[in-house]
């Protein structure tokens, strides 16, 4: 938990915005592939980032 509200009040803001870009570009997808092929591509990213996240440790990073 972020203690200082201000910085927690960003991160909580950025983390909405990256909610909805992952949710848009899922949308695009489906307008030219099958749902199929995007949910499946969609969990191969998932499973592959579950596993990144799983080995890179226990510190709190934002892009390194």
């Amino acid at each position: 938990t972020i203690q200082d509200t201000e910085l927690a009040a960003f991160y909580r803001e950025l983390m909405q915005s990256e909610a909805t870009h992952y949710t848009l570009f899922i949308k695009l997808a489906r307008r030219l592939c099958t749902h199929e092929d995007v949910d499946a591509r969609w969990n191969d990213f998932l499973e592959y980032e579950g596993k990144i996240i799983a080995n890179y440790g226990t510190k709190e990073h934002i892009h390194g």
